[in-house]
């Protein structure tokens, strides 16, 4: 079980680069990301910087072999997590491309995860490593969600289809929501089925 979450969380991570790559292709959907092109390349660049070295927090093996390097790479990560963050709700609430609902429901969930790190951060200078872990991998997965959203949202484009901006920015929020729900119970279950495991599997503490 480890190895098959170990294999779809990089492949995941891999997608969502590609992802941020794809973004600088063609002419974006959202005309807010012209607008804002700082805010914008702060949230791109920085999402695939994290979705590239996040995973490797979570690797035993490095963590217990260069442990500087960990807890450097840890905090960096940290920081870098709460640009993306607060760039990732200012384009939600400021030029969202779904409306309200976007506000709504990716504003929300940039909140979480942002909140998550830094919940994350506070438990481990108290040294409680377990809650640390917890948020850790809950920030994380919340990350992940937006390489979910994408392979829910291309075949459902697909099907539909493109009929109208309005029908592309309903699939797009709708996509959103369902990733966002599958990944914030993903996570939740991984934390139930690894919680007290002496070693720490393949999503583990990243301390700082």
């Amino acid at each position: 079980m480890h190895r098959a979450v170990t294999i779809i969380v990089a492949l995941l991570a891999l997608s969502g680069i590609a992802a941020a790559a794809m973004h600088y292709v063609g002419t974006p959907y959202n005309t807010g990301f012209l607008d804002y092109p700082v805010v914008t390349a702060l949230h791109v660049g920085l999402g695939a910087l994290y979705l590239t070295f996040a995973p490797f927090q979570f690797v035993p093996g490095i963590r217990n072999r260069w442990l500087g390097y960990h807890r450097w790479a840890g905090r960096s990560l940290v920081s870098i997590g709460l640009i993306v963050g607060f760039t990732g709700f200012f384009a939600a609430t400021i030029f969202p491309f779904s409306g309200w609902a976007e506000r709504v429901v990716v504003g929300g969930f940039a909140i979480f995860f942002f909140s998550a790190l830094l919940v994350s951060a506070w438990h481990i200078r108290a040294r409680r490593i377990a809650e640390h872990r917890a948020w850790m991998v809950r920030a994380f997965s919340i990350g992940l969600s937006i390489a979910t959203m994408r392979i829910i949202f291309i075949p459902l484009l697909v099907v539909i289809g493109p009929e109208s901006l309005d029908t592309v920015a309903d699939l797009s929020i709708i996509s959103f929501a369902l990733a966002f729900f599958i990944h914030t119970v993903a996570s939740e279950w991984w934390l139930r089925r690894t919680q007290g495991a002496s070693a720490m599997p393949e999503l583990s503490a990243a301390e700082h």
